[in-house]
């Protein structure tokens, strides 16, 4: 049992793991990975030999750091497309509102037209001007609204 304890078994071996690439060595293979991202069998064979590495380490490398630089990107176009979805979300809201206001308007408007046609009320300046503003100087704005009044809730489709 001691001569078990002076001589370190296999498992501490694996667990003591040396750092398998220098600084160097990971720059260099860096540069490469940056002009092409897979290795053919005689350009990886070069590399190891100018790294001093074994073609398997030069392999496992550039597998790893594809499948790093894949997560990568995915997650840089999971975070752009999650900022647009976000702008058009809050586009969609303004819009939504802004139709709203638009209904709201539109419906005071067709019933300041029905009561002026009823008798009821004569149209004043200010209808006047809400009206031309929205429809121009020269149309038919009756014709506009007969057209709109004929089509229930039209603005809901």
């Amino acid at each position: 049992m001691e001569s078990s304890q002076q001589t370190p078994t296999k498992n501490k071996i694996k667990n003591q793991h040396p750092k398998r690439f220098t600084n160097e060595q990971i720059k260099a293979l860096e540069s490469i990975f940056e002009q092409e991202t897979k290795l053919e069998p005689t350009k990886k064979m070069q590399i190891a030999r100018e790294l001093s590495l074994h073609p398997r380490q030069v392999a496992i490398w550039f597998q790893n750091k594809r499948a790093r630089w894949k997560s990568k990107r995915i997650e840089q176009e999971f975070t752009k497309l999650k900022s647009s979805y976000n702008s058009l979300s809050i586009m969609f809201d303004d819009l939504k509102k802004e139709k709203h206001s638009l209904q709201i308007q539109l419906q005071e408007l067709n019933d300041r037209l029905k009561k002026n046609r009823d008798g009821d009320v004569g149209v004043n300046d200010d209808d006047d001007r809400i009206i031309t503003s929205c429809y121009g100087e020269n149309e038919d704005r009756e014709f506009i609204f007969d057209e709109l009044s004929e089509i229930p809730n039209w603005w809901e489709s």
